[in-house]
């Protein structure tokens, strides 16, 4: 195996890879997942320990208010409060029946005990008992004085009912008697029983973890073990109903989770270590690790091997190629493996193709070439048959004819395309019944018809309907203008060249006389002229004058005379038809030439006529060209004669103002009726030829007359104006002045 950078075993190895690590990331999923489950686990035993446990709690606290309630509304609880020392005989059967009425409330297992204090005579009634406060205190703790000073001080407290912490003991205490706000003769005090706190077997559920109960001092009041103080969350840390919170505690990381009372301010907590979740998932951590090895190791290897074992086929197959190619390794060197193998396959079905074309090719063109030797009758060397088995020709009978197709104008798809286009579709059309073979010819396609057995005149009908079909298409798919010549029906091998030439003589008959369309031999009609054409002198001299005065109606009229007797009645040939031709053409150049010099050799050189006409390839062509070529002429005759005609207009119209400007009746009226012209003509001439105004320029050649008077004689103003043909002298001041920018007298005085 070969480690290229660009070798496939890479990308098969990506692959392998790719594909093994699904197992991996489903190992890592599950691991994840499992973590998570365990995680929800124990938060959601913790969330029900902590409800059951808030649950509980609060029914508690209730009960207990409503004992202390009872006890404090309890007649012989309300008679002790107005007993005061010394005590009487009578008071003392007053504390027996108070000692005998708590019996009643000790039916509850909820809590511990009870008792009631009473300030006014330091005195601590039990259910079981009826002492002094320290002798009560002696028995339940049996501690020294201090403890006690702390402990009675509390007795005499006031409180509403509130939960205390004595000791180690929780205990509910409320002030008598009830309603007395701020004043307290006495206290019931409750001791609840931490026991009942719990839930059976906390400690089990608690995964080594501790429940805790806190108020809103961060006084633990209750807890399943013994606790460090302080804690290492505070109350203000709780600050939701319930949730689930990480501390620091140390050296090691808390969950607490958490919930409030219903009943008091108090909270309830689970604190557990972190690590207990992980020695959960530890089992879990070393199956998933292990596995993922397992599969890293194992895959791994076995990725190795499948990828030896395939690349084996693949070199082989390098090496093949390789040595096909000479040993070029290009491939090798700058692409995979496949794209090589790809790359020569694809340039030996190339090359294969190219060989298969050429072969076509060549063997289409020496079939065409057998073909074209039958149409033109050539002999050939080897026999007939060998040569049609050669070229693998069979005809299917001896009946032939030969279609011709000329295209007339491709106008703007492409020829290639077009005759590409005709040569398939007539070979389709001619094959559906009959046998064809289409070639191209001296600019021309041809279709040679091989018959099967028809009735006699069956075969004209069905190649007049393949001719028509493929006319039809042309025109709907291509829009080209398209000839078709079809020749008579021979019945043998040698009557093919006689169908060509006959098919050649119809298309050139559809050249000459301008039949498009399909045409067969059998319509032709021969010229019946035989060596003249009628173009009588009257008839030239009539055209000749026409074209001297530059009339192209009446001239294109003597033409389409003349065409319709030689072209439409005599049905001259194109040779005669062109003799005719150029006798017109010789007319209109004889015509130039008498016009006095009016034309030269440039004229006649750009109008070129004779290659116009003589380019011509039939007769439609010859009349277009032929009429361009008069409307030329005439028109050019016309622009000289009219551009004459101006400058005889011109120089009259200059020798009146020269004559007539003294005369004060000189107008553009008068100088039109001399010349014989309207008025309105006249100054549009004028205008159009000076670009000024012809009453401008008689004014102004007045003036100038005036000027030169004035300085050769000495004459007043009026007798001025006078002899230059203003009759008033005003008006000769105003034009002097418009011309002049001075008046008349100051041009005098400045001349002098």
């Amino acid at each position: 195996m070969f480690f290229k950078r660009n070798s496939i075993i890479f990308s098969w190895l990506i692959s392998y890879m790719t594909i093994l690590l699904v197992p991996i990331l489903t190992g890592v999923f599950i691991y994840v997942k499992s973590n998570q489950t365990i995680v929800d686990e124990i938060n959601r035993s913790n969330n029900l320990i902590l409800l059951k446990m808030q649950k509980d709690m609060d029914t508690l606290l209730e009960d207990a208010n409503h004992l202390s309630v009872e006890i404090a509304l309890n007649p012989q609880v309300q008679e002790l409060l107005t007993i005061r020392e010394p005590l009487k005989s009578e008071q003392y059967f007053t504390l027996y029946k108070a000692f005998e009425s708590l019996k009643v409330f000790k039916s509850s297992n909820r809590w511990n005990d009870y008792f009631v204090y009473i300030k006014a005579t330091d005195t601590i009634i039990t259910p079981d008992l009826s002492n002094s406060s320290e002798s009560v205190f002696h028995s339940l703790y049996g501690a020294g004085g201090e403890e006690y000073g702390a402990w009675i001080r509390y007795m005499n407290g006031y409180f509403q009912g509130n939960f205390v912490k004595l000791g180690n003991d929780l205990v509910f205490i409320r002030s008598i008697p009830i309603g007395k706000y701020g004043t307290s003769q006495g206290n019931i005090v409750i001791f609840l029983d931490q026991a009942k706190f719990w839930v059976d077997n906390a400690e089990d559920y608690l995964h080594n973890g501790a429940a805790v109960i806190i108020d809103s001092n961060n006084q633990v009041l209750a807890s399943t073990r013994s606790m460090a103080s302080p804690l290492p969350v505070s109350y203000s840390d709780l600050g939701s109903k319930s949730g689930v919170l990480k501390v620091q505690d140390g050296d090691q990381e808390l969950v607490i989770s958490y919930i409030s009372s219903g009943a008091t301010d108090w909270k309830y907590m689970i604190m557990m270590p972190e690590h207990i979740y992980w020695d959960k998932l530890e089992w879990i951590k070393k199956v998933t690790m292990v596995s993922l090895l397992i599969c890293l190791f194992v895959g791994g290897g076995l990725t190795y091997a499948f990828v030896r074992r395939n690349y084996s086929p693949v070199r082989g197959m390098l090496d093949m190629f390789k040595e096909r190619k000479n040993g070029d390794r290009t491939g090798s060197k700058n692409f995979n493996e496949y794209y090589y193998m790809q790359h020569a396959i694809h340039s030996t079905l190339l090359e294969n193709k190219e060989m298969g074309s050429r072969l076509w090719r060549q063997k289409s063109v020496m079939r065409s070439h057998f073909i074209e030797k039958l149409l033109k009758g050539r002999d050939n060397a080897i026999p007939l048959q060998q040569l049609m088995d050669l070229h693998e020709i069979a005809f299917i009978s001896d009946e032939f004819a030969v279609m011709i197709i000329n295209v007339e104008d491709y106008n703007v798809i492409s020829p290639s395309l077009v005759r590409f286009a005709v040569m398939n579709v007539t070979e389709e059309l001619a094959r559906q019944t009959h046998q064809g073979f289409v070639m191209e010819m001296d600019d021309f396609i041809v279709c040679l018809v091989n018959f099967q057995d028809r009735q006699e005149l069956a075969w004209k009908q069905e190649l007049f309907e393949v001719a028509g079909r493929m006319l039809t298409f042309m025109e709907r798919n291509y829009r080209v203008p398209v000839t078709i010549a079809l020749s008579h029906l021979h019945t043998s091998i040698a009557g093919i060249s006689k169908a060509y030439y006959e098919a050649l003589e119809v298309l050139e008959y559809q050249s000459i006389y301008g039949v498009s369309g399909v045409m067969d031999y059998s319509d032709m009609v021969m010229p019946r002229a035989k060596g003249e054409y009628y173009y009588p002198l009257e008839k030239e001299q009539a055209l000749m004058n026409c074209i001297k005065v530059g009339d192209y109606v009446t001239a294109e009229a003597i033409i389409d005379e003349i065409f319709k007797d030689n072209l439409e009645q005599r049905q001259l040939p194109l040779k005669l038809a062109k003799c005719l031709f150029v006798d017109l053409i010789g007319t209109m150049m004889k015509t130039i030439n008498g016009l006095s010099g009016m034309y030269d050799n440039a004229f006649l050189e750009e109008l070129n006529p004779l290659d116009r006409l003589l380019g011509s390839q039939t007769v439609s062509e010859m009349k277009n060209q032929l009429k361009l070529i008069l409307r030329s002429i005439c028109d050019s005759v016309g622009q000289k004669q009219v551009g004459k005609r101006a400058n005889d207009v011109m120089q009259s119209i200059k020798d009146i103002v020269a004559a007539q400007y003294n005369n004060v009746n000189l107008s553009i009226a008068s100088i039109a009726e001399q010349i014989g012209l309207h008025p309105a003509y006249v100054s549009k001439l004028y205008k159009d030829v000076t670009g000024a105004s012809l009453l401008d320029d008689i004014g102004k050649y007045r003036i100038e007359q005036a000027k030169q008077i004035m300085k050769e004689q000495d004459m007043n103003m009026e007798a001025v104006a006078l002899r230059v043909g203003y009759a008033n002298v005003r008006t000769f001041r105003r034009i002097f002045t418009k011309y002049e920018g001075v008046t008349p007298g100051k041009y005098s005085e400045m001349i002098e």
